[in-house]
């Protein structure tokens, strides 16, 4: 798959995982949350004056994502879309104790938890959008 090369793309991605938010329908619901959980770099992007919502770079990096094009991408990894992001951006994900204190706040109002770290155990990143 491609990465995303335009704020648009990440938009557009973005939109996609809110529908599958949104909407709580299964498989896309569970998939949603899953990756919000398993997530190390996340593009945070506020709603109103008030709350985040964050999105993984895994997911969004690549370009029109979809469950089934996810799911279906052997090699899909950070590695790849972290650039990517960045790039369009204009900096590299960093870690933000705000942010992750509003990252906690945005698992508990969507349903679970925070692990005290991302995959792997490393310290989650932010980008703010």
């Amino acid at each position: 798959m491609n990465v995303v090369k335009e704020l648009s793309q990440l938009k557009e991605n973005i939109s996609t995982l809110e529908n599958y938010l949104n909407g709580k329908i299964d498989p896309e619901y569970s998939y949603a949350i899953d990756l919000i959980k398993r997530g190390t770099c996340f593009i945070a992007v506020k709603q109103g004056d008030k709350e985040y919502h964050f999105y993984p770079s895994r997911f969004i990096g690549y370009e029109k994502n979809t469950i089934n094009k996810h799911m279906s991408n052997l090699y899909k990894a950070g590695k790849e879309t972290n650039p990517a992001i960045s790039e369009i951006i204009g900096y590299k994900p960093s870690e933000n104790k705000e942010l992750e204190a509003e990252y906690k706040k945005y698992c508990d109002r969507i349903g679970f938890v925070a692990r005290d770290k991302g995959s792997f155990g490393v310290a989650r990143k932010y980008w703010i959008l």
